[in-house]
């Protein structure tokens, strides 16, 4: 999973179709890695397919404190990374692939406020999310 924070005040996610659930949520990018490929290429490669956005540099991920998904049924600790990204970057755009619908800015404000009117409510993005958020309240 990327977070994505842009300009220090900004955070991209991503509308994903969630056909199981019969419709699209907002999220952040994230996916499962390819065979033998490394966490950091993972992510870099996620962000790149979902938002459109082609990082190299693997340095600019930062490793976040990971959380448990689902400690009873299936313990999954997932790889977590920041990235600081640039307004620039963010409108140099390239597409995205067919699973997002679409790709949006929010202020740290505005993400606060999805996550209370229950326009955020995936689990892990929810907890990402409200980890980061409550760390800028500092």
């Amino acid at each position: 999973v990327v977070l994505p924070i842009v300009e220090k005040a900004n955070i991209l996610l991503v509308k994903v179709k969630r056909p199981v659930i019969g419709c699209s949520t907002w999220e952040l990018p994230a996916g499962g890695l390819e065979k033998d490929e490394e966490p950091k290429s993972g992510g870099l490669r996620e962000l790149k397919e979902e938002t459109g956005i082609s990082i190299k540099d693997m340095s600019r991920l930062c490793l976040m404190n990971t959380l448990v998904v689902s400690p009873t049924r299936m313990p999954m600790f997932p790889n977590l990374f920041s990235i600081k990204i640039t307004k620039q970057e963010y409108e140099l755009r390239q597409s995205h692939d067919d699973e997002i619908e679409k790709v949006g800015l929010f202020s740290f404000d505005e993400i606060r406020k999805m996550v209370l009117d229950e326009k955020i409510f995936v689990s892990l993005p929810l907890a990402i999310l409200s980890r980061f958020l409550l760390s800028q309240e500092k």
